[in-house]
């Protein structure tokens, strides 16, 4: 069956033409516009292109699958108020993609979405108790347990990066004090970063390979000031490390999985997450439940925003 998959993001909206098996046929992006009438017209229109260029029509298609950031509520299909899309606020956006393509259409969040597509074609495809968190900008998460997806009474089970793991941690706008996320999450860690080189005066290489300007480091600035030695990146590298073994613990401890996959800043900093992760986790967890969950980096990679959408359709068909 021809499914399509659509991912929509703060800045960029992806639509992928594929099967049942994760093989994409073709697949477009835009921007993300932030005028809903705008958006809508341009994402309906992108969906017919995309069917289009794959030489088949909108009867050639047995759904489509859509995966967006959350807040949102599955039963009533609406994206409630998307951190980065301030405009779609109770935004129907399965009716409007319904309406649309005259498709039935299933829908759910993005971290939910991205453990599907690990779940349904991944290298962990079919295990039963499976977790997938982002570990990116921010840090999301979506649960498998014994073969189903977990969705909570909110549509929000797996909201990893909200758990308090410090009372008297760092407050972010919006957020509890000492999240998660706000240790690990590129963007907060970033933001700290900032503040803390201005008013402590830091001099470190973090700034020099931002390009020289402070407003423009990003994580991706501070793991190449800790590979060439910088001392205020180790330590700052080091913190974020123990932050993420602590969460991870908790979440083992919670869940028992059989197997956690981590995103982003994982697949891209392996050599310096991975092996660190092994020598700290033990302090987290039992280690029976230590030992028997494999944690790896996502096996998807960056095509997992590409195959979300498409993976809830795939769960959508066949009732998961």
């Amino acid at each position: 069956m021809n499914l399509l998959g659509i991912d929509i993001g703060g800045t960029k909206t992806a639509v992928s033409l594929g099967d049942e098996a994760g093989n994409i046929l073709y697949s477009k992006r835009m921007p993300t516009l932030h005028d809903v009438e705008a958006y809508r017209e341009a994402l309906i229109g992108l969906c017919r292109d995309v069917v289009k260029e794959a030489g088949l029509t909108l009867k050639d298609v047995g759904a489509a699958g859509i995966s967006a950031p959350g807040p949102l509520s599955v039963p009533l299909g609406l994206l409630l108020a998307p951190v980065n899309n301030p405009t779609f606020v109770d935004m129907p956006i399965v009716q409007i993609v319904r309406d649309g393509l005259g498709l039935p259409v299933y829908f759910n969040n993005d971290a939910n979405a991205a453990v599907l597509a690990e779940w349904y074609f991944g290298a962990y495809r079919g295990t039963p108790n499976l977790i997938y968190l982002t570990f990116s900008t921010g840090m999301g998460g979506g649960v498998i347990v014994n073969g189903r997806l977990l969705q909570g009474n909110a549509d929000a089970a797996g909201e990893f990066g909200h758990m308090v793991v410090d009372y008297n941690g760092p407050l972010e706008k919006g957020k509890k004090p000492g999240t998660w996320e706000s240790y690990v999450g590129g963007r907060a860690v970033a933001e700290r970063i900032k503040a803390r080189i201005r008013v402590e005066g830091i001099r470190t290489a973090i700034v020099d390979k931002a390009g020289g300007n402070i407003d423009d480091i990003s994580m991706r600035a501070v793991t190449e000031a800790y590979r060439a030695g910088d001392a205020f990146a180790r330590e700052v590298w080091d913190e974020l490390l123990e932050r993420l073994a602590q969460g991870l613990g908790i979440v083992i401890m919670a869940f028992n999985p059989d197997v956690i996959l981590l995103g982003t800043m994982a697949i891209r900093e392996r050599d310096i997450v991975m092996p660190e992760l092994e020598k700290r986790l033990p302090a987290y967890g039992w280690d029976n439940s230590l030992a028997g969950c494999r944690i790896d980096t996502s096996s998807l990679g960056d095509r997992i925003g590409e195959m979300a959408g498409l993976a809830v359709a795939v769960c959508g068909v066949r009732g998961v």
